[in-house]
């Protein structure tokens, strides 16, 4: 479960370093797949555009259409972290600031001697996912301290064989990261999401958990 706030001082340091971040922001796009770890990190000189973004995920193999997000079966957030129809949960894990005055964000300030032993981060557990090709979508900020780049570990269980362990790569420089991971559900298995977050890492904000399913399309579109 997510930690307790930090001090209102504490709160406030950390907002004013976040807004001055947030005055150089860049943006990120990580493109991956659950079962075979592959990763494609895409630095952009502007927010994802579906276009683009289901270019990325195709280069992992098999064609996805900008139609996958347009309305996602399952949508956790911080302050909407319990879904009853279809059954899915999140839980975070060490917050440094839970939802701050009607937020809809998480907010990890992170020390740059963090240890490896029970990491940060957070878990999800969708109990029903839609079956065939599925895209889980993570929305991110952060960055990492000065030195070695700090990552972001993924792992997306199906019920099925151990998945790979994906890192995601946060530079030093403060950036909006968008992150599709492509799942495919076993039949009558739910799928749980782990994220834990390595050291290195400085800031890291987490807003939204979504999982998409791809529709049936003509091959004729693709």
């Amino acid at each position: 479960m997510a930690t307790a706030r930090a001090t209102p001082r504490r709160d406030g340091s950390i907002r004013r370093n976040l807004a001055e971040l947030a005055e150089r922001q860049g943006w990120v796009h990580h493109v991956a797949d659950a079962a075979s770890g592959k990763l494609i990190t895409t630095p952009l000189d502007r927010p994802v555009a579906p276009l683009s973004r289901t270019a990325r995920l195709s280069r992992l193999g098999q064609p996805f259409d900008p139609s996958i997000f347009g309305g996602p079966t399952y949508r956790l957030t911080p302050r909407a972290p319990y879904q009853a129809s279809p059954l899915a949960w999140l839980t975070l894990y060490k917050v440094n600031i839970d939802m701050p005055d009607g937020e809809n964000l998480a907010w990890w300030s992170l020390p740059s001697d963090l240890g490896v032993a029970d990491p940060p981060g957070l878990r999800a557990y969708i109990a029903q996912p839609p079956q065939g090709r599925c895209v889980v979508t993570l929305a991110l900020t952060g960055n990492s301290w000065t030195g070695p780049l700090g990552h972001v570990l993924i792992r997306a269980f199906n019920g099925g064989p151990a998945p790979a362990s994906i890192r995601l790569p946060f530079s030093g420089a403060f950036a909006e990261h968008t992150v599709d991971l492509i799942v495919v559900p076993n039949p009558g298995r739910p799928v749980e999401v782990h994220m834990d977050l390595e050291p290195g890492l400085h800031l890291v904000t987490f807003s939204s958990l979504a999982m998409a399913s791809q529709p049936v399309l003509d091959p004729g579109t693709l």
